[in-house]
């Protein structure tokens, strides 16, 4: 079952959706199941200004999804590099055993988003030089 904090926030979602104009996507899909996540983010001057996620998952990857974004947003990109994953739990309380996956899903498609940012980053540097 649940914890009551989860429920709370899975009765409302904070982030929830997509955000036009994201210049950071990570995905990561998971190999124990079929949950998908995605976050988009906005970074301005080494910011993340903004962050919103999708997600094809269950109650606890939803609200572990909704507490990052609301974590991450103020942090520098070396910050949400070091983002530990953990540092959800204090707002989640103790998860079931079983849904660790969803930290580690959640981890995955942030840093993927930042590898995301630089790619861009790379692709636009290229495209002034030319």
């Amino acid at each position: 079952m649940y914890n009551a904090k989860v429920m709370e926030i899975l009765q409302n979602p904070q982030n929830a959706g997509m955000l036009r104009g994201a210049n950071a996507i990570g995905r990561a899909d998971s190999d124990v199941c079929s949950d998908i996540v995605k976050f988009y983010l906005m970074i301005e001057d080494n910011k993340v200004i903004d962050a919103k996620f999708k997600t094809f998952g269950g109650a606890t990857l939803i609200a572990v999804c909704s507490v990052v974004t609301q974590m991450i947003i103020g942090l520098t990109i070396d910050e949400v590099l070091n983002f530990k994953i953990e540092s959800v739990l204090s707002e989640l309380g103790e998860l079931e055993p079983q849904k660790d996956y969803c930290l580690n899903l959640a981890s995955q498609a942030l840093t993927n988003a930042v590898d995301d940012y630089y790619k861009r980053l790379e692709k636009d540097a290229k495209a002034n030089k030319e």
